[in-house]
């Protein structure tokens, strides 16, 4: 009964470590028309938690996208509502006013474990083997 116990709980274990480590952030991925400057540098991406709330300025995105992309992720964004905006700028450093503000609740959260797991799994197990190994014995 010991040994049963044993690998539930190390069964258990490995699951809540596998589903903590799958859920640790999201990847969002952007997309957006080109611009067609001939002196156009990239992009500046910027997050915020708040919606028109944002920093502008190099060094205040989250992110830089080299001119001809016009794709962009960002990896392992917490959980929690976030709202952005792209910029272009060039060369010269001139930046552009915003984009169009996109925005994305974010949850990957696993929810709270059901209460009694073990107990009941264990039950559960003990009356598999029971049946299993005992089944076929009957008392005289």
């Amino acid at each position: 009964m010991k040994r049963a116990a044993m690998i539930v709980m190390a069964v258990l274990t490995l699951m809540t470590t596998l589903c903590f480590s799958a859920f640790a952030g999201s990847a969002i991925t952007f997309e957006w028309d080109a611009n067609t400057e001939v002196d156009l540098a990239g992009y500046r991406l910027y997050q915020s938690t708040a919606s028109g709330e944002y920093a502008f300025g190099d060094g205040q995105q989250v992110a830089t996208i080299p001119a001809g992309t016009e794709t962009g992720t960002l990896d392992n964004v917490p959980d929690g509502t976030y709202y952005w905006v792209l910029t272009a700028y060039d060369d010269q450093g001139n930046e552009s006013d915003p984009s169009n503000e996109v925005t994305e609740v974010l949850d990957t959260s696993a929810p709270i474990p059901p209460g009694n797991l073990v107990i009941t799994l264990i039950q559960k197990l003990i009356a598999f083997l029971k049946g299993l190994f005992c089944g076929g014995l009957k008392s005289a």
